[in-house]
């Protein structure tokens, strides 16, 4: 379904509906849409970003589908509303899901009440607004929000366990690397089978084994991002009592999960940290395999959708490993501004050759990127020899902006 300039050919709620829909619900979804597109780039800058690469046949109910799954994360990680009331919103989210003649409004005035997600104003208005999302997706083709329903409902039955788990304990705990995997499976793997079972509708052509070896890696590529996401943010989850690494290797280095921050126990806490970034480094050659199977032609603005939160996400891992910022508190590690303008320009220029993609990955993963680290090294090399680069350090913003 397309955006705004398609908004004709929008069905009412029921998919037996036959009528063409009236001034007044053209005009409602046309504020919903709008509502949805001006509040994703609030809630995640680069899922926005990346979302317009997308062919635009996917690019409203993909930007539709993240936008339900960040409101029932909300709903999992305000944990300071109470366990019952969550509990409730779970149910209503499950049920609205569930049922495209359901009324939103009983969700959204809960959310208000409670008021759900506030410390993100983004995240509140869209906790409050949930109507305007379910409404677009209940306007969306029925063979897309059938491949999409499945995913977003188990994910909702996942966080759902977790947050059951941590109102019942006080805290959540991960016990062991298993433990995380699995949580990071109902918050991020879900939606790499949600986001496959959509793309390959816009690729074809895919051999019955390519098409199984991508589906055999699509949890990988989520769980890849979400473990980079875990590192990152230890320190500041740890101010709000969170902590998503496993108690076990905790133990295993003689750290406790609540000193992690300590001075004292720095190295023990990094050795904790550098566990899952070895685990999350799995994850992530296994989403490098995901993007490269994807045609390069036929399937280039899939490729291009994956390959710059990949490439981000290894250069921000670099970062947890190398850059010293990790597990200090009221600082996270990260990638420049630039750097992000920069990935998305050389994605663009290596996403239609395997070599140079292959060679993109290595460049991010190795710390190349950044230029003051490339200096102090004496601009050692890559960790892989690079092909014939289209650009020598990447193009800056000025660059991007003037190649437009």
């Amino acid at each position: 379904m397309g955006t705004l300039k398609n908004l004709g050919s929008f069905r009412a709620v029921s998919d037996s509906a036959s009528d063409t829909p009236t001034e007044h619900e053209r005009h409602d979804l046309t504020t919903d849409l709008a509502f949805c597109e001006e509040v994703l780039p609030r809630v995640s800058r680069t899922f926005a970003l990346s979302i317009a690469t997308l062919p635009e046949s996917l690019r409203e109910i993909v930007r539709v589908s993240y936008l339900l799954c960040r409101i029932v994360d909300t709903v999992e990680d305000d944990a300071r509303v109470e366990w019952r009331v969550r509990s409730s919103l779970f149910d209503e989210f499950d049920a609205l899901m569930g049922d495209d003649a359901r009324l939103p409004k009983g969700f959204e005035s809960e959310c208000v009440a409670v008021a759900l997600g506030d410390v993100s104003a983004a995240d509140h208005e869209l906790a409050t607004r949930a109507g305007a999302v379910f409404r677009v997706f209940r306007a969306q083709p029925a063979e897309l929000r059938a491949a999409v329903r499945p995913h977003i409902l188990e994910m909702s039955r996942g966080m759902r366990e977790y947050a059951a788990r941590a109102a019942r304990e006080g805290r959540l705990r991960i016990a062991d690397m298993a433990d995380l995997e699995r949580y990071c499976y109902f918050v991020a793997g879900t939606v790499g089978k949600l986001l496959t079972a959509l793309f390959e509708r816009v690729v074809p052509s895919m051999s019955a084994h390519a098409l199984a070896e991508t589906r055999a890696r699509a949890v990988s590529f989520g769980l890849a991002l979400q473990m980079v996401n875990i590192v990152k943010d230890v320190a500041e989850d740890h101010a709000r009592g969170d902590c998503f690494l496993p108690l076990d290797r905790a133990e295993a280095h003689g750290v406790s999960l609540d000193e992690l921050l300590a001075p004292e126990r720095r190295d023990a806490a990094l050795a904790v940290v550098g566990d899952v970034c070895a685990q999350a480094r799995v994850n992530l050659r296994r989403a490098r395999e995901y993007t490269a199977l994807w045609p390069a032609r036929e399937g280039r603005d899939v490729r291009l959708f994956c390959a710059v939160p990949l490439a981000l996400a290894l250069a921000t891992l670099h970062e947890v490993e190398h850059g010293g910022d990790a597990l200090r508190a009221d600082v996270k590690p990260k990638v420049s501004r630039e750097v992000v303008w920069r990935a998305f320009a050389d994605v663009q220029l290596a996403v239609g050759d395997d070599t140079h993609l292959r060679w993109m990955f290595g460049y991010y993963g190795s710390g190349m990127f950044d230029d003051a680290a490339c200096e102090a090294q004496g601009a050692a090399a890559p960790v892989v020899a690079p092909p014939p680069r289209p650009s020598s350090r990447g193009l800056s913003p000025s660059r991007l902006r003037a190649s437009d």
